[in-house]
């Protein structure tokens, strides 16, 4: 029997590998998939609205129609939206690399410069955004260092035909138009 490298043990998920898992390896794995942007949005209780970026947004059921996605419990952002009840989802367009990373900061006015309409629940829409997803705070799950948010979804908007803004290995991308 010959001896394995903890590389090689990491790659054929053995039991032993498990042990190593760290957040810097989860990081690292984790960002070889590839996910969508989206901002969630909301207006706050003083009526300035609240907004943070995500990669973890899903669907989750048709039926009933519901959304997920995962803020961290450091966020400031959250609180603010789950305090309002309601949000929207705007998924961002290949051309919105800005926005991304506006949105992605912690602090701020994230809302300067930024063209938005109210939805029909008062959620900030973003403007040029690929589609929209209004939302009703469903609930809230336990999800580690992370909340697993779910939304029951009340309006939907397709404003937009795009490429979608892609994230992958800590970088943007855009789909390929031409990929067979």
């Amino acid at each position: 029997m010959s001896a394995t490298s903890p590389a090689t043990a990491a790659q054929s998920g053995s039991a032993a590998a498990a042990v190593a898992v760290g957040p810097e390896l989860m990081r690292q794995v984790m960002s070889s998939f590839c996910t969508g942007v989206a901002v969630v949005t909301a207006a706050g209780d003083d009526g300035a609205p609240a907004g943070m970026a995500v990669q973890s947004f899903a669907s989750l059921s048709l039926d009933p129609p519901l959304v997920c996605f995962a803020p961290a419990r450091t966020s400031t952002s959250w609180p603010r939206i789950r305090a309002a009840g309601h949000f929207a989802v705007s998924i961002l367009a290949e051309d919105q690399h800005a926005l991304s990373r506006s949105f992605a900061v912690s602090g701020g006015d994230k809302f300067a410069g930024v063209a938005w309409h109210p939805g029909r629940n008062g959620a900030p829409l973003l403007d040029g955004a690929l589609a929209s997803v209004e939302c009703a705070v469903e609930t809230e799950l336990p999800g580690g260092d992370h909340t697993i948010a779910v939304g029951r979804v009340t309006a939907l908007h397709q404003p937009r035909e795009a490429g979608p803004l892609l994230y992958f290995r800590r970088t943007y991308g855009v789909y390929g138009t031409h990929a067979a």
